[in-house]
This record gives structure tokens, sequence and C-alpha cells, in this order.
């Protein structure tokens, strides 16, 4: 109660202000319009207020209802007119008062309608004074009421969602009870689309019926809308049920949860006030408390810890706490600075029906935030196993195995020996193959050797897996693993059960290589008396045998009963066993073998080169040499184990890279020029020189040992295989590509200069190779040895310097100008071209400059007379363009078929290259070929719309007076070779520059008498021709080809500009484009012309017709087209020609006429023309002349073929 007092003290305070307020205006209107309209004679002491009013009252008292300026200065600036009345009115009186006009600066007159006069005059009186008659009689109220209730309906045909609660507000206090209902209507049916600040201005009460009436659940609305004062009027209305009401949950949200969320801490507190329980729980069993945090409400959070929430509460289905509810939600840095500062106050190690602590559950969602403030705290338990025996290590490690949270765990103080699924954990990761978990558990000297309930190691689970992983059991050695170890339930031990593995012989050879083995771990016996050797011997695992051997086993061992090794194999007849512990003997009995070999020559015996090989390998060299004075074939040709390699001795030592056992060989006198040949597939082959080899191989000091006994040198590798890059190199050429400058230098001081002209099967030569792997150091020692080879060229005809010019390899261009290289030199084939044209070319502007600087001339000429100029501009390089002229290059040298540098560069459409000429002043804009062709001719084959024109407007900019007219020694002009090429761009440039339209060339061809498919392109020219073309000039009529003489005369058609005799130009009639009015003689054509460009623009109306108005396709094509009819109507008689009309077809047969009269940009369609049009066309399409005192109206309607508009 004690808040609702003060609530109603507040809104009485409210109300004082606001009567206050009104009272202050009152008196000011009130002494504004004493009088009720009065003059007021005094004005010097009024207010402003006080004199804007009065003023308003003058004005409407004098000026308002006169027509006649009084002496009063008039104000108006706008007419109402009224029942036949006219009032002077004033846009600022009536903008203040209605801004049902809205923008009233464009209106000069305002028309009441349906308004009687005398209703008009009392309105416009009380928009001026704010004063309605009292003695107007009942009638007339009744009337102005009317019109009242006529506002009424316009404002309901106005209600939309931007006025409705305006009009709401303004029928509730003038009690219009109908507005009221259909803007209330309006309101609930959008409801939902109201922002808060749309009921900001509303009073308490009409907005609280509002939301009554409207809202569905009146105090999450009164919530939405953040009205407190609402809020009060509710709980004052449902004072009994306040206790259900504020904990009633909603569309799963609490009031107190709403208010919390929208940071309404005022209304959350009156909630509270009013039995809002800060503990209620939603229907999944969770507190207010949970639900906040679980949306990262801090605020809110507080608010209900300062309210008594409860931190103790759990759910009562799952057994959470607030803390499980944490761990499971993404919490912000303002979530956990709260529960940092709160989780004193909750058990931190309580567990939920799973037995999950809060810290679990953040281990399995790798909530990284939550976990960092469990584990600040000491009293975590990082070891307690949930429900199904899983621990945060254990479920960090294999569940969400992410060994950086396991880190931070195991800091924290867990426990790695802990049993996971009935084993420890070392063994589930091995079980598992969870190389990740067996390198985190052993780096953190987890227990290798620790054994399962069953005995079991994790050495004995890794190898008995079935897919054995190599670096599992490679970490479990290195990280202690005892292979000594016995197998429970068995009397051996990890080592005799590795050597009974099929890949035993793998897994030994880790173990070994990782671990500590010492000679008592081969010492130890199974169960059979077995030691690891013995039983890998007896067992034929002779691969594990070999690895025990070399770790220092006792080949010599014998059993407990002193029978050596070697006696139990042949006892037991073991032959490979026998054989290998033989071979496995060390070879030292040099007096042995000298005696052998004297046996071996008196009985002619042949010595094996086998046995010589034993004893390289053994190191043995003195034996060795014994077996070579004895007769040992040195070159001991045999097969590889693949069957696929037949090799010397020498091969097979520089294979295995075993220097000495090499050179050994090559100072005993082997063949060190013997060809290995190896098989690499059926079609594949290759053989090499025991040289190739080591160079290759990287065998320096057997390489230089094969060169000092005088290795030849000229031996190139020989390789079947075609995609071989070594195939048909010689050993300089391995050298440089190795790199190797040691060995290189020793060849080139045992070698003649011949030998660096060899090219491989690639055509390259050593110091090809040298700029191919980029050894300069290599080339310049290659280039002193032999100077000529930098003039050496190849199967192209081309040098090293031409061919790095076109590689465009800078440094290599550099390192070959360094060395005094002519850059003059041309290539030796018919094309003749220097370095600077290949860099012309491929447009390097730092190879060219550096070739120039190191004197390559400018204006060299290739075979065909090309400079480097020509090749830059027709390439389009302009920076080349412009370093070259600076350089002296001159742009005026004709070609072979007299082509300049600018000929050139139009041809190759180089505006760039065209414009860095024209710029030039030594430059010859009118210089033309062998065919008397200027540049611009070149200009007519670019059918880009942008290249050709540019260059003919540089061209007129660079010279106005150029001849655009010039012929060629056909007599073809510029303008006639665009139009036989087709490019229309260029026609309607040239006919813009003034050019002649009618042009005929030697042979008679023009542009009207060139034949092509349409004749489109011709009638777009005469279509678009702004101006009297240039007439043209020659001896004969270009139509009839009659030559003109005395009585033949020339005339010209003053249309297109064409030379044509009188019979061909009879035709007269005014060109009205030109500016001609009197009738012109004119080519007959054109008169066939016109008319189609009539037809033309009627298409076009029509089509403009039918996608810009309404009408259908239907209606527009409804109407055929009769043919007939237009037949007829063209054969009637003009009856003011005298002379006889004559058709075009005197010179155009009927499939050309057909051709003319298509028109290929529309679908043809019929026509809907009114016969008047019909008429109308028909004349303009007439054409006259005369013929042998006959008349005759014809008409070009008959060549064209109806039945292709009818479609």
């Amino acid at each position: 109660m004690t808040n609702l007092i003060e609530f109603l003290q507040a809104e009485h305070v409210k109300l004082l202000q606001n009567y206050a307020d009104l009272q202050k205006r009152y008196d000011v209107l009130a002494a504004a319009t004493e009088n009720n309209g009065a003059t007021i004679a005094n004005t010097s002491k009024l207010s402003f207020v006080q004199k804007l009013v009065a003023k308003i009252t003058e004005i409407y008292d004098k000026d308002l209802y006169s027509s006649i300026r009084h002496k009063f200065p008039s104000y108006s600036d706008i007419t109402i007119h009224c029942d036949g009345h006219q009032f002077r009115g004033h846009r600022l009186v009536i903008a203040a008062r209605t801004d049902y006009w809205e923008d009233l600066s464009g209106i000069d007159r305002i028309e009441f309608e349906d308004i009687a006069y005398n209703i008009g005059s009392a309105v416009l009186k009380w928009m001026y004074t704010d004063h309605i008659d009292d003695l107007l009689g009942n009638r007339y109220l009744m009337q102005i009421f009317t019109v009242a209730v006529k506002c009424e309906l316009l404002l309901l045909g106005r209600i939309d969602y931007d006025n409705c609660l305006l009009l709401y507000e303004f029928a509730s206090k003038n009690d219009l009870m109908q507005l009221k209902d259909n803007c209330e209507k309006m309101i609930k049916s959008k409801w939902n689309q109201f922002s808060t600040d749309d009921f900001m201005q509303m009073s308490a009460s009409l907005l609280y019926n509002l939301i009554e009436s409207c809202s569905e659940h009146v105090l999450l609305s009164i919530i939405r809308l953040k009205r407190i004062d609402i809020l009060l009027l509710f709980f004052l209305d449902h004072f009994q049920e306040l206790s259900k009401l504020c904990n009633e949950e909603i569309n799963n949200t609490f009031p107190l949860e709403l208010a919390l969320e929208s940071n309404q801490v005022e209304i959350a507190t009156s909630l509270v006030n009013h039995h809002a329980d800060v503990n209620v729980i939603d229907s999944n069993g969770r507190t207010l408390l949970m639900r906040m945090l679980m949306k990262n409400k801090v605020s809110a959070l507080e608010f209900l810890t300062q309210n008594g929430a409860n931190f103790d509460y759990k759910v009562g289905i799952t057994g959470e706490n607030l803390l499980h509810i944490a761990a499971s939600a993404k919490c912000s840095s303002d979530l956990i600075d709260w529960l940092s500062s709160n989780v004193d106050h909750l058990n931190i190690n309580d567990v939920d029906h799973n037995l999950k602590t809060p810290f679990m559950r953040a281990v399995e969602l790798e909530n990284m935030k939550m976990i960092e403030l469990f584990l600040q705290k000491t009293t975590v338990d990082v070891n307690k196993m949930d429900r199904k025996g899983c621990s945060p290590i254990a479920s960090a490690l294999f569940e969400v195995r992410n060994m950086a949270l396991a880190e931070l765990i195991v800091k924290a103080g867990a426990d790695l020996n802990i049993v996971y699924e009935g084993v420890f954990m070392i063994h589930h990761a091995i079980y598992t193959s969870n190389l990740d978990a067996v390198q985190f558990l052993c780096r953190h000297k987890v227990d290798v050797n620790r054994r399962t309930a069953e005995g079991i190691l994790p050495l004995q689970v890794a190898i008995d897996s079935e897919n054995v992983n190599m670096d599992l059991i490679r970490i479990l050695i290195r990280s202690g693993a005892n292979i000594s170890l016995k197998i429970s339930n068995c009397y051996e031990t990890l080592l005799h059960h590795i050597i009974d593995k099929e890949n035993g012989g793998e897994i030994l050879k880790i173990c070994i290589e990782n671990g500590n083995c010492d000679e008592d771990i081969f010492a130890i016996v199974d169960g059979n008396g077995q030691t690891p050797l013995a039983k890998a011997i007896l067992t034929s695992k002779f691969r594990s045998a070999e690895h025990l051997i070399k770790a220092g086993a006792n080949i010599n061992e014998k059993d407990p009963e002193g029978v050596p090794l070697l006696m139990q194999v042949i006892n037991n007849k073991l032959d490979n066993a026998a054989v290998f512990l033989l071979d496995h003997v060390e070879f030292s009995l040099l007096k042995t073998v000298r005696r052998l070999c004297t046996f071996t020559e008196k009985s002619e015996k042949y010595v094996n080169a086998s046995l010589l090989w034993e004893a390289l390998q053994q190191g043995s060299f003195e034996i060795a040499k014994a077996l070579i004075e004895n007769g040992c074939d040195l070159s001991g040709w045999s097969y590889n184990e693949s069957r696929k390699c037949r090799q010397t001795l020498l091969h097979k030592a520089i294979g295995l890279e075993l220097r000495d056992v090499a050179i050994f060989l090559i100072h005993a006198g082997c063949d060190i020029d013997a060809l290995e040949e190896r098989q690499i597939s059926e079609e594949q082959s290759s053989k090499d020189t025991p040289l190739l080899a080591c160079i290759r191989s990287g065998l320096d000091d057997v390489a230089l040992c094969l060169i000092e006994r005088g290795a030849k040198l000229d031996k190139q590798v020989i390789m079947l295989l075609l995609s071989s890059y070594y195939k048909g190199r010689s050993a300089i050429h391995l050298a440089v590509y190795k790199q190797n400058m040691t060995i290189l230098n020793e060849l080139l001081s045992n070698c003649n200069s011949g030998l660096l002209l060899d090219t491989d099967f690639h055509d390259n030569t050593p110091l090809d190779v040298a700029i191919e792997t980029r050894n300069y150091l290599a080339a310049e020692t290659l280039i002193k040895k032999a100077p000529n080879l930098i003039t050496q060229v190849d199967k192209n005809g081309e040098m090293l310097l031409h061919k790095t010019v076109r590689a465009v390899d800078l440094e290599w261009v550099l390192f070959l100008i360094s060395t005094n290289f002519d850059v003059n030199t041309c290539t030796q084939n018919d094309l003749c071209v220097t370095a600077l044209h290949l860099c012309a070319q491929y447009g390097n502007e730092i190879i060219m400059r550096n070739l120039i600087l190191a004197g390559a001339d400018v204006n060299a000429v290739t075979a065909e007379g090309l400079t480097p100029l020509h090749v830059a501009a027709y390439n389009n390089h302009e920076r080349l363009c412009m370093i070259l002229l600076e350089n002296g290059a001159q742009p005026n040298i004709p070609d072979a078929f007299g082509n300049t540098s600018l000929h050139k560069a139009v041809s190759g459409g180089s505006v760039a290259s065209v414009n860095v000429l024209i710029s030039d002043s030594r430059i010859n804009l009118r210089a033309v070929n062998k065919k008397q062709q200027n540049a611009l001719f070149f200009t007519t084959g670019d059918l880009s719309r942008t290249n050709s024109l540019d260059i003919l407007q540089m061209f007129l900019n660079a010279d106005p007076q150029f001849p655009l007219d010039a012929k060629d020694v056909d007599g073809f002009t510029v303008f006639l070779l665009s139009y036989l090429k087709g490019n229309e761009n260029m026609c309607h440039a040239l006919l813009r520059c003034g050019v002649c339209l009618g042009v005929v060339s030697h042979t008679g061809i023009s542009v009207f008498k060139h034949v092509t498919p349409t004749k489109q392109l011709l009638f777009s020219l005469l279509d678009k021709l702004e101006r009297e073309p240039y007439w043209a000039d020659g001896h004969s009529c270009s139509e009839c080809e009659m030559k003109f003489s005395l009585t033949m005369r020339k005339h010209h058609c003053r249309h297109c500009g064409r030379l044509v005799c009188a019979r061909c130009s009879e035709q007269e009639m005014p060109i009205f484009k030109y500016g001609i009015e009197k009738p012109a003689r004119i080519w007959y054509v054109i008169l066939v012309f016109l008319p189609i460009s009539i037809l033309l623009t009627a298409v076009s109306i029509a089509v403009y017709i039918y996608f810009f108005t309404s009408c259908s396709l239907i209606d527009f094509y409804s109407k055929p087209f009769d043919s007939q009819k237009a037949h007829d109507l063209s054969m009637k008689e003009d009856s003011h020609n005298d002379d006889r009309l004559r058709l075009m077809s005197r010179f155009l047969t009927q499939a050309e006429l057909q051709e003319v009269f298509k028109l290929p940009e529309y679908v043809p369609r019929s026509l809907d023309l009114t016969p008047k049009e019909r008429k109308f066309l028909n004349k303009a399409s007439k054409v006259q002349c005369s013929k042998s005192d006959q008349k005759l109206t014809e008409d070009y309607l008959n060549f064209i073929d109806t039945a292709k508009f009818i479609h």
C-alpha cells in the first residue's frame, strides 16, 4: 500500500502542474480575445501572444470578407470558396489550425464542398477566433454538427497503422465511440507490431483500458511497454490475485523474468514487492536464477540474489545445480566474474543423477571458461568418476580428445593411472589406437609397464593388435617399456613373444633402435631354454635374428648342455639356418683364404666374384687383394635380386655408396667404362657408366679417381626412357646440372673444348644446362674454356642471347652482355632477327634498355625489312616504342612491302602505339606502301567498336587535312574498303568527316553495286547522312556505266553524291534534312529508300504502342493484311502526273528487290494500318519517270511477298 500511496501522490502533483499550465494559457488567450472580436485599441502593453491573437482576430474582421483593400494592410495569400462565396484566407492561420491540406505552399485556393455558406462562415470564424457564437440557432448548430459527423466519417476512412493510436486518444477524449471502436480494432490487429515508444505519451488509464481490450496477457504487455504507472493500476484491479498472476508462466516466460531481461529494475522490484517469487520454478524444474544464468543476464542474477534467491536448489529431474547449468552454458566474461565471486556459496563437487560434477560437465562440453574457473578452486575434485566410471581426464583424452584441456587437468593433479572402462588409461589408449592419448600419457610419465588385472602389459597389447601401429610401439619403447618382462601365464618374455609375430623383425628393429638393449637381455631363456637368437634362427625368423646379431647377440652362443648354435642347427637339419649362420661369421681368415685360392688354382677351378664382393663388404681388402691376385674376376657381372639390372662390382659399389670399395676396384684395374644395363620396364631401359653414376650420386672422391684413371669423358647417358631428364647427357652436362664445381673443373682440365659443344637429346649444350639451372659460375667457367660457346646456334638458328631474350630472362641477358657478345648478331634462319627484334616482340623494357646501352642497332632490319619499331608497334608495346624513338629509331623506314611502323601499329589495332608514333614529330602520316595505301587503310578490317574510331580521331587531330578520300592502286578508298569488310562504325565515322559515299574503284566496285546478303548497311548509311556528301568523280555513269561525252553529261545525286547520268537521275524532289527545299536531282533508288524509312518508322511506332500502352498482342495484330486490296490500291493513277512511272526494277532483278524490301530488324508481322494510311504510304512510294509516250503508275508493293507479313 505504501507504493500505491506514493504513486497517487505523484499523480496528484502532475495534475496540479497541468492545471497551473492550463490556467496560464487560458489567461493569455482570454486576455487576447477579450470582447470577442472587438478591436483592441491599445496594443502597446500586450504580450507577443496577445498581439498575435489580436492580429489574427483583426485579420478576420477586416480582411476575410472583403475583396476591396482597406486602410489596413492585407495579408491574404489564399482564397477559400464555399457555396459560391469567396473568402480571403491566410496560409499561416490554416496551417496552424489543421494539417488536412498538408503543404499549402503550392495551393492558391481551397474548396469547401457540400458545405453551406453559413456553416463555412462559422467554421472560419472558429479557425480564426476559436469562438462559436452562442446565439446561433439550433438548426445552425445542427448543420455544424452534421459537418462534424462528416469529419468523423472521414477520419474513419483514414485509420491506418501510423495514426490509429493518435485517433484512439482523440476519440476517447471526445467520446467518438464509432471512431474509438474502429481504432481499437486496428490496434488489436497490429498489437504485436507496436513498440514501446508508440505508447510513451498515452495516459495511464487510457493505455490500461487499451491493453485489457487488446492483449491476452495483460501483465506481460504492461512490462513490455515499460509503464510502471500502468502496473500499479493493474495491482489495484487484481489485488487479491497477485500471488498467482505474478508467478504465472506464460509462453515459457515469467513476469519477473521479462522485467529482468529488459533491465527494468523498478518494475522488477515492484513485482517482488507484490508477491512475485524469486525462487519460482518453471515447467522444466529450473529456477529463475538458473534461467537468467542460461541467458547470461548478470544484472538479473545480482537482483535475484539480493532479493533472496536460493543458490542450493537442484533440478528434480536431472539433479543439476546452478554450477551444472553454468558448465553447460556459453558464459560471458561478466557472468564468469559473477560466478567467481559467488562460487563459494555453491557445492563445487556436487553431482547430478549421473554422478557428474559441474567440472566433469564442463570438460565434456569443452567449456574452457568454466574449466578455468573450477581449476582456480583448490577444492575441485578432478579425479571423481561418474556413474559410467569416467573421470575428467579420461573424458578429455578419449571422449573430446582435447589434449590442451587434458594438460590443464593434469596440472590440477589428475591421476593418470586411473581405471577407465575396466582397464588403465594407457591400455585403453592402445586398444583404441589413440596415438595422441598415448603420447600424452607417456609424456607425463605414466607407468608403461603396469599390468592389468589379467596381467597384460601395454606393450603386449600393442604387439597383439590386428593392425600393429609401429608408432605406438616406438613411443612405448622410448618411454621405458621393458621387453625383458615375462608375460603372465607364460614362460617367455616380450622379446620372445615379438619374435613369434609375422612382423616381428620390424617390431624388433624398433625396439633395438629406441631402447636400451644390453647383452643380458639376449641371454634370457624362455620355458624351452632358448635365447631370443636361438628361437629366431630355429624358427627361421632370419630378419629378427639379423637384428639381434647387430644389437650384440652372440652368434656362437651355446645351450645349457654346451652345444653351439651352429651344431643345434645342423642337428635339426635346418639348411637355411646353417647358411645364415655361416654368412654372418666374420670374414678374417687371411691365411685360410690364400690356401684355398692356391688349391683352386691347382685344380683350375674359377674363383667366383661373389667371394670378392663378400670380402669387400666386410672391409677385408687384404683378402680381396689375395683373391684378385689369384685370378678372381674384377668385373663380376651379375643381376640384382629383381633380375632387372645387370652390373659390375664397381657399379654395385657405387650404387650402395661404398666409396672405399669403389676406389679399391678402380685401383685394382677394373673396367672403369663398363655400361650398366638397367631394365626399367618392358619398353624403358638405361645404360650408365661408373663416372656418370658417381656424378649423379654425389660421390666426388670416386669420380675424381675415375677421371685420374682415364675414364672416357664423352660417354653419355643412354636411356630409352623418352621422358628422362638425364637422357643423352655427358659427364660435363651432369656436373653442371648438379652444380658440382669440383668435378666440373677436373673434367674441363682433362677434356678438349670440342666436348663442350656436345648436345644432349634435348639439343642442349652444357652451357644451355648452366643457363637452365641458373648456374652462373659454371657458365663463366665453360665460356673461359671455350669462348665460342656463346656463338653456337641451335636447330632453330638461334644463339644463347636470342633464346634468353625470348625467355625474358634479364639476369642471363646481362650475363651474356657482360661477355662482350655482339648484340647485333642475327639469327641464322630465314627471319634474320636480332635480339632487339625479339625484345620488341616479347616486351621487356629493362632488357631493351640494356641491349641499346650495349650497342644494339635500333634501326636494324630483318629479312622482311622490319625494324624493332615495326615489331613493337604491331604488338602494342607503348613503352618500347617510346624507348626506341628516344634512342634514334626512324619511324618512317619501310619494310619489304613499303609499310612503315605506323602501318604496322594500325594493322595490329595498337591504339597506344599509334598515339606514340603520331606524337613523334618525324612521323609521316601520309606515307604510303607499295599499294599506295596510307596507314589508315589498315583500320578497315578492325571491326571492334573503339580501335578503328580512336585511330581515325588521332589521325584527324594530328592532321585535320588528312586525305581521307585517297585511293590505292586499285582505286579503293578507306571508306569503300570499310564498307566491303562490314566495318559499319568506321563507315559512319568517315561519312561524318565528309568522305565521298559514291566512290567507285577501278574495277567498278562501289557501295551500291557490291553484292551483300542484305542492304541493311547501305540503307543505314543513307538514312544517317547528316549533310550532302562529297560528289564522286569519274568518266562513266556509276549505275549504267555509260561513258560521258558532249551529249552525255555528268550529274550527281544530291542525296548520296553518286556520279550518274541524266537518265539515271531524272527524278527530282526536295531534301529537307540537307536544307534543300527546292526539288533536286536524285538517283531513282533514293525514292525507294525513303518509303522504306517511313515504313520502318511506322513499325517502330507500332512496337512502341504495343509495349508501352495497354493494347494487347491480339488486338494489335488481329486485323489481317489484305494483299489484294494493297495491290489494287497501288495500281491507282495519280492525276497530276503526266509522265509514265517506272520501277527501279529497270536495273535490279526481282530477287534483288525482294531482298531490298526485307526488314530483318523486325519480326515480320501484319501491319494494322487503315486504308487512309495505306494510301499515304502508297503515294510516298511511287516513282515517276517517262518512257515512250505511255503513262503507267506502279508501286514496289508488287514485289513484296505479302504472305510474310500476314503471320
